[in-house]
């Protein structure tokens, strides 16, 4: 199969390099999640609770960018493991608090150490201005995608 002409004199598109990136960094967090029995997905709800432990799924979800179906099935998954654990709310009966366990909290703790130790051989040789050009770049991208969705 033959691409298409590329107008950017020959350099990768930049779309293509963005999913090349999140893919190797997928495979790369997949692989240092598998002895905890993560996915990268249920240690981004962990850290969104860690942060402020005591959501409301609704406020998980928000957080998390997923529907509210996937959120319970990955917060039932996280309560079996012992990492969550929903309490009632006292101020509204129809929806649960969603907690950190002292478990959760321990391994959000010691998986965090080993991402920001991974963030700085990954933006090795990268300087600070780079970074913030990729970061301003990437969230303009994403408005744009945002608004494109919207449409």
């Amino acid at each position: 199969m033959k691409c298409r002409d590329n107008p950017l004199n020959g350099e990768e598109p930049l779309g293509r390099l963005i999913y090349q990136l999140s893919q190797n960094m997928k495979n790369f967090a997949g692989k240092v999640l598998k002895p905890y029995d993560l996915t990268l997905e249920q240690l981004h709800i962990l850290k969104n609770m860690y942060v402020g432990s005591g959501m409301s799924q609704r406020q998980i979800g928000e957080h998390a960018n997923k529907k509210a179906a996937n959120i319970t099935r990955m917060l039932d998954r996280l309560e079996s493991k012992d990492l969550v654990e929903r309490k009632e709310n006292p101020e509204d009966r129809r929806a649960a608090s969603v907690f950190l366990t002292r478990k959760g909290e321990t391994l959000v703790n010691e998986v965090i150490g080993i991402f920001d130790s991974f963030s700085s051989s990954f933006l090795k040789g990268v300087s600070h201005e780079e970074q913030v050009v990729i970061r301003n770049a990437f969230k303009k991208m994403t408005s744009n995608l945002e608004k494109m969705s919207q449409k």
